[in-house]
């Protein structure tokens, strides 16, 4: 066991499982004491919750279970005062909790739109926002890793409109939260990984969008990106956008990033747009 994060508290959701439960051993490992929060329950009719955190206290760490829900500002401050309780403080939170409808907008029912948005932002909110609050009053900093995707611009087949939205907003909101909490020193980033999860189970190579294909889709490999962005030598480090697979991790630039700028003085006439636009390559 590490020392890194030794006196540090951590909240996980998602964390019963693929790479929350990794982030949550890993954290373990450097000595922080971690919350591990899930609802799921396995075959075996055990909370993954539970299953994660006798395995963090296995391997000589501190870890108690949580199985309150993210999507509720009342049940978000639930599993922080997990934290409080337990531990005395919150310093870190791994917001890893999501789900996945794919199904197309054409199909989707209004309920699984909504449970996936309630899941993915509306989790992210809730439990930043019950995690914020305690790192400003603690006034010693802190650090929010939000799960983001490459799937929030749908470049290999769809996952589903409501999940790109989703992963969208993630991205927004990470941007907006670090802009906002910067001044007590707590950082907020977003990690784009790439790896087998119960979500996306695979075992062939994934690339696109410019990345090569991975080398490995071991979840545990996303872990020591997470572990060492939570550092004090990572404190600076916020707003940031992280690619992460196997041994791989790449840095993305904001979206929105100027492609092509166009002006003329004054107001633009249809016949003016229906020669210039022909002549950029859009539809190409």
């Amino acid at each position: 066991m590490g020392q890194k994060l030794a006196g540090k508290v951590a909240v996980i959701t998602g964390g019963g499982g693929g790479i929350g439960k990794n982030v949550a051993l890993g954290l373990a490992a450097e000595g922080a004491s971690v919350v591990i929060n899930d609802f799921g329950t396995g075959p075996d009719g055990i909370k993954l919750a539970e299953k994660a955190a006798a395995e963090v206290k296995k391997a000589g760490g501190k870890a108690v279970a949580s199985f309150d829900s993210v999507t509720t500002v009342v049940s978000a401050e639930k599993i922080i005062n997990a934290a409080i309780s337990n531990f005395g403080r919150v310093d870190i939170l791994v917001n890893c909790a999501g789900n996945m409808v794919g199904t197309s907008t054409l199909e989707i029912t209004q309920e699984q739109w909504d449970a996936t948005l309630a899941i993915h932002i509306g989790g992210h909110f809730a439990c930043s926002q019950a995690a914020a609050k305690e790192m400003v009053k603690q006034k010693s900093g802190g650090s929010i890793i939000n799960f983001a995707s490459r799937g929030a611009f749908p470049f290999w087949g769809s996952a589903g409109s409501s999940y790109a939205v989703a992963k969208a907003g993630i991205l927004g909101f990470t941007t907006a939260l670090s802009q906002e909490l910067k001044k007590y020193d707590i950082r907020v980033n977003a990690i784009c990984p790439n790896a087998s999860t119960p979500l996306f189970p695979s075992s062939d190579p994934r690339g696109g969008m410019g990345i090569p294909k991975t080398t490995s889709l071991d979840p545990s490999d996303i872990a020591p990106l997470i572990v060492y962005l939570v550092m004090d030598p990572a404190k600076n480090i916020t707003g940031q956008f992280i690619y992460a697979a196997g041994g791989d991790f790449c840095i993305f630039d904001r979206p929105l990033q100027p492609k092509l700028y166009i002006r003329k003085i004054g107001k633009w006439t249809v016949d003016e747009l229906g020669e210039v636009i022909p002549s950029l390559g859009l539809g190409q």
